[in-house]
């Protein structure tokens, strides 16, 4: 009888699958590959090192709980051989998805070609899908749709943005979802007009007027930027950052700083609400410029952003990069 190993990308699908009776092992693959440093090789150990000290630096993930997990992922696909008949993989069109789909195509396409079938299921999370439908649209993985994963991993893995904006302009249609996710994932570098990422822009805007609910907020914003994938970890991260730097963009009113990994809402957090400061107010109309003031340390895959100049931006006319 034929042995199948589902990998899908979160608990909740996981869940869902489970309970369909689909036959195989689920696998559920659970890392933030748009966040932290990225390398070709995931399971190297310097790199690994690396990301456990971002994550619990920015998430307060512990450093043993997030290599223990990572390594024993990386061991599962490790001892595939001889033990599987077929991968099938299960991925939602945004970013957080797509660059799942991309390094496990990556890190799969060196199996002999044969000896395990690998299988693919690619649907909108905006739309509500029966799992029985979704598997009856299941397609045979493609030696194009290896490729071009291998080359958007590679590209997402370099140490600048420039390799992964000239494939950008390739023929991504293999992988129908990709296309739409590397535009956004364009977006997370800081603009040359204000030094925000897209995604800092739209809370901004979102709050000029006057004080907003924190969880009203977070609808909004995952609303408008679906092609993400944003977690209420990451945007709780992303809202701290702006809280706590030189100089603040906003303030938090209600509570004295955001949730960590592991950290249930706190008391009365439906009422805690975010308004700019002053300096908010004048990065959001281009009056100062965010990474200027505040510098940044962060990752977009194998990019290091780091200090207050010389840093990699977004270039909204052309929609390309440059250091400033």
């Amino acid at each position: 009888m034929p042995k199948y190993l589902h990998i899908v990308n979160g608990d909740v699908f996981g869940d869902k699958l489970r309970a369909s009776n689909i036959d195989g092992e689920i696998v559920v693959w659970r890392e933030s590959l748009y966040e932290g440093p990225i390398g070709m090789q995931m399971s190297d150990s310097v790199l690994l090192t690396l990301r456990a000290s971002y994550m619990f630096q920015k998430h307060s993930i512990p450093e043993q709980i997030f290599l223990s997990n990572t390594r024993l992922q990386e061991m599962r696909l490790d001892e595939l051989s001889g033990e599987v008949d077929e991968i099938i993989l299960w991925f939602d069109h945004d970013l957080f998805d797509q660059l799942m789909l991309c390094y496990l195509l990556s890190r799969l396409s060196v199996l002999p070609r044969g000896s395990i079938r690998l299988s693919l299921i690619q649907y909108d999370q905006m739309v509500d899908h029966q799992i029985s439908k979704l598997y009856r649209e299941l397609s045979s993985v493609t030696e194009d749709q290896l490729t071009l994963a291998v080359k958007v991993w590679t590209a997402y893995s370099a140490s600048e943005p420039l390799s992964l904006s000239v494939l950008m302009e390739d023929d991504l249609s293999a992988l129908p979802f990709l296309k739409r996710a590397l535009t956004a994932n364009y977006g997370r570098y800081p603009s040359m007009h204000n030094g925000l990422n897209g995604i800092q822009q739209l809370i901004l805007e979102e709050i000029k007027d006057g004080e907003v609910v924190v969880l009203s907020l977070f609808q909004k914003i995952n609303r408008k930027t679906s092609e993400f994938g944003l977690g209420d970890l990451q945007f709780w991260g992303m809202l701290e950052q702006l809280r706590s730097c030189e100089y603040p963009l906003l303030l938090l009113v209600g509570g004295d700083r955001f949730p960590k990994y592991g950290e249930a809402l706190p008391f009365q957090f439906e009422n805690w609400r975010v308004r700019l400061t002053d300096m908010g107010k004048l990065v959001l109309t281009g009056k100062q410029d965010h990474v200027l003031l505040n510098g940044i340390d962060d990752w977009i895959g194998g990019v290091h952003l780091f200090g207050k100049q010389h840093v990699w931006r977004r270039n909204a006319v052309d929609s390309g990069f440059q250091r400033m």
